[in-house]
């Protein structure tokens, strides 16, 4: 039993020793979820790499169970994958087919995991409030030989917020460009794109794939080398935005071609420099740089005074039988690596000696065209070519000066109006050559480049139809090559075709002077402050009929004894016959009864009332604006009337006061109120029509009266008591049951007031009275003077008081027997008299 695994053992090493060796890693990768270089992503079909399990929000602390699986791709099984995680913490779980760093951050195959396509993974969500986690995936399909190419792999990136956590907005990467335009071998690329979020976070964590020929590189960053590109090669970039909390959507950069580089090279150069009739002509080049290392083709050709010598084409050189003396020799080169070829490159011209003396060439007439350019106009150069030996003209030369100062730009025949600018002075000079000497140089005259008109480009106008009561106003653009602004611009106003001079330069046309029925043009020239554009704008206004206008006003504080009117007035700008309506309003209701009336009689006028007047004017055309006012019938205060009732008014007797003769004109009165004073201080108040009250000396009194709307009236009264007559002497005397009274009165004629026990029992004429009391006892009075009606309350006596005893009177017996037959008769009618009532009730 114990010899067993040994053999077993032995069979499993030969079996893992014919293992193949590869390139690949069975063991997997970590942090490789963006793929990896190590397998070619080249086979097909395509595959892709998904992740299952995770929570649509994970819970903090919490732990998921990853699965993650590869599909399509390379037939077969197996495959490998690579999940890496920004949050939380990875572990292996249960198996041996996946590995996890020693972070927890990275996930992978193992080498048992490697003959599969689906692996495991428990993930532990993070701590409460690490926001959203990412989770990225790189899965891999493999064919198995062991070598770099014919796999397939594929990428995913899932965002898992934080369950109840705000959700973060993604930031946007947008205007994603790849760059040099034309790039060659020699461009270093780069990258650009605009950043945005939507809460302003900063950008952290962004990351960009470079794609080359659709291959993912390792490369990180905005730029790449140029030693890194080579021609024909495709380049592209993906953005993956960053927040630091979320990843934004992948924005693809455009294709970028790597072009060719066009070789580089220099003149060649003849030999010999000087040549005799003997020497054969040949030529050295410097060496051809071509960045792209390409193979490099020459073509040649030689000149002969400036023309091609096609039989001599790519001949290494010229000899000697070919040449003459005097003759000028020169040749050309250019390169071509297959795709591009470089300009033709020229030698040196040589003259090949003998006994015939060269003669300098001539440049003559030199002229720069137009002689008055403007800002517009190209400026050409001109020249006139002659040779005494008849050579003819192998080479020019032209220098452009600018304001005096020779231009590195131009050195041809001319100068575009794109590069001159008003105000500028232009010389040019010029030397030739037969192909042996150069000829003296000769300038041209200066010219100076003019100002060019502008151009009138646009014309506006506020209004194209206008009433008399309107104005109008124009705007208007122009161009101008010079770059001069507006100034000194040409308007012309014409009124039915007929020039006004008097607005010449406005530009408005003011209302007075317009008048219906005219049609008014405007004509426009934009100046630059020196000339006038060539074109002229034009627009045409109509003055068509203006509405009337009405005024309306009325009366001031109108009442039922101030009529309501109203004044009218009508203005039309156009002279037109006019036509007026009016229409009255009471309390908001029309009164139909006062149609086009100017005034409202008093009869119809109430106070309170609001009365409003619409007017409107027409003049058969247009109807102008409606004219409104309103007004208030005015409340007539009432008048206040007091009116003293007493006759004469006593000192501390009542004083009496009517106000019922008071009165109100649009109304009536709603109450009455009192007030009074005198000098003693004493004061009081009191309501309704009458008012009494007893004053101790002078005395004011004071009537208000309200009416129905609430206006007041006051009326004053003062006046001075007069000390009234009194009862003076008051005596009583008594004689058995009898009271007689006696007293003294000085003043105007009066009646006395009898009071006993302060009841009156009597009014007299005389002083003096005889009262019989029905009771004994003490009994007291009082004689109180009358006046006019009044009982004088000052006036009265003192009260004095008497005695009155009973009498006693002795009775006989004939009395009392008399006496007792009346009372026995007077007891028989009586019960006589019941007995008839009862009988009657009875009945």
């Amino acid at each position: 039993m114990s010899t067993k695994p040994v053999p077993i053992l032995l069979v499993m090493l030969l079996l893992l020793s014919v293992a193949p060796l590869s390139e690949g890693n069975a063991n997997g990768k970590y942090n490789q979820s963006g793929g990896c270089s190590c397998h070619a992503n080249t086979g097909t079909p395509a595959a892709s790499v998904s992740i299952s399990g995770h929570p649509a929000s994970y819970t903090a602390g919490a732990t998921y169970t990853l699965t993650v699986s590869v599909t399509g791709g390379i037939s077969g099984s197996e495959g490998g994958f690579s999940l890496d995680i920004n949050k939380g913490s990875l572990s292996s779980g249960f198996g041996f087919a996946v590995s996890v760093n020693g972070a927890g951050t990275s996930a992978t195959h193992t080498i048992t995991g490697s003959n599969q396509r689906t692996w495991s993974v428990d993930w532990t969500a993070p701590s409460t409030g690490s926001g959203q986690s990412t989770l990225s995936v790189a899965g891999l399909t493999a064919n198995g030989n062991s070598q770099n190419g014919g796999d397939r792999w594929a990428t995913a990136v899932y965002q898992i917020p934080e369950a109840g956590a705000a959700a973060n907005t993604a930031p946007v990467a947008t205007n994603a460009i790849l760059g040099p335009n034309g790039a060659t071998t020699t461009s270093a690329l780069s990258l650009s794109y605009t950043y945005s979020d939507a809460e302003n976070d900063p950008e952290s964590g962004t990351t960009i794939q470079w794609f080359k020929d659709d291959v993912l590189l390792s490369l990180t960053g905005t730029t790449v080398a140029s030693s890194l590109t080579s021609k024909h090669q495709e380049w592209y970039a993906i953005i993956t935005p960053s927040d630091g909390q979320d990843d934004g959507a992948n924005v693809t950069s455009n294709l970028l071609i790597i072009a060719n580089s066009v070789p580089t090279m220099y003149p060649p150069s003849i030999a010999p420099s000087s040549p005799e009739s003997a020497d054969n002509l040949s030529f050295t080049i410097q060496t051809i740089i071509d960045d792209d290392q390409d193979d490099i083709t020459i073509e040649t050709r030689w000149l002969l005074e400036g023309a091609v010598v096609s039989d001599l084409d790519n001949s290494q050189q010229v000899p000697s039988y070919a040449t003459r003396a005097g003759e000028n020799w020169s040749m050309e080169v250019r390169a071509s690596d297959g795709e591009a070829t470089t300009a033709w490159q020229t030698s040196q011209t040589v003259q090949i000696g003998g006994e015939i003396e060269n003669t300098a060439p001539v440049a003559s007439m030199p002229a720069i065209n137009p002689a008055t350019p403007l800002t517009a106009e190209d400026l050409s150069f001109t020249y006139a070519f002659s040779d005494a030996d008849g050579d003819a003209e192998t080479r020019y030369e032209i220098e452009w000066y600018l304001n005096g100062v020779l231009d590195a730009v131009f050195k041809g025949t001319g100068v575009p109006s794109s590069s001159t600018s008003k105000g500028q002075s232009w010389t040019a000079k010029v030397r030739v050559s037969d192909g042996a000497t150069w000829s003296p140089w000769a300038t041209s005259d200066t010219v100076v480049i003019g100002n060019t008109a502008p151009i009138s480009t646009s014309l506006a106008i506020s209004q194209e139809t206008l009433t008399a009561l309107e104005s109008a106003t124009i705007e208007f653009t122009h161009s101008d090559v010079d770059g001069d602004a507006m100034a000194n611009s040409q308007i012309i106003w014409l009124k039915d075709g007929v020039r006004e001079p008097s607005l010449d330069g406005s530009t408005t046309l003011p209302s007075e002077q317009t008048t219906k029925g005219e049609v008014w043009t405007v004509q426009v020239k934009a100046g630059d402050g020196t000339l006038l554009s060539e074109n002229t704008l034009t627009k045409s206004i109509e003055i068509v009929n203006s509405a009337p206008s009405i005024v309306v006003e009325l009366s001031a504080d109108p009442s039922i004894l101030n009529p309501l009117s109203a004044n009218i007035s009508t203005t039309d700008v156009d002279g037109d016959v006019l036509t007026s309506t009016l229409n009255w309003y009471r309390n908001g209701f029309l009164e139909a009864s006062l149609a086009n009336q100017t005034s409202v009689p008093a009869l119809l006028l109430g106070p309170g009332q609001v009365w409003s007047v619409e007017a409107t004017v027409s003049d058969g055309t247009a109807i102008g604006p409606t004219a409104y006012q309103s007004s208030t019938v005015l409340n007539l205060a009432p008048s206040a009337q007091l009116e003293q009732r007493s006759v004469v008014a006593w000192v501390g007797e009542i004083v009496t006061f009517d106000g019922s003769t008071s009165s109100d004109l649009d109304g009536r009165i709603t109450s009455y109120s009192w007030s009074w004073s005198d000098v003693s201080g004493a004061s009081g108040a009191g309501v309704g029509s009458t008012f009494s009250f007893i004053p101790s000396g002078a005395a004011s009194v004071t009537l208000i009266v309200v009416d129905d709307l609430g206006a007041t009236a006051t009326e004053n009264q003062t006046f001075t008591p007069t000390a009234g007559p009194k009862v003076t002497q008051l005596e009583a005397s008594a004689d058995s049951q009898t009271v007689e009274l006696t007293w003294s009165y000085e003043g105007p004629n009066a009646t006395f007031q009898i009071q006993r026990n302060g009841v009156i029992i009597d009014t007299v004429s005389v002083q003096e009275f005889s009262d019989m009391p029905l009771t004994a006892g003490q009994t007291m009075y009082t004689v109180r003077p009358v006046l006019d009606g009044l009982a004088l309350q000052d006036g009265a006596s003192a009260s004095v008081a008497i005695e009155v005893t009973a009498e006693v009177e002795a009775t006989s017996s004939a009395t009392s027997v008399t006496g007792s037959i009346v009372g026995f008769f007077l007891l028989l009618i009586g019960v006589a008299a019941l007995g008839l009532i009862v009988l009657e009730r009875r009945d």
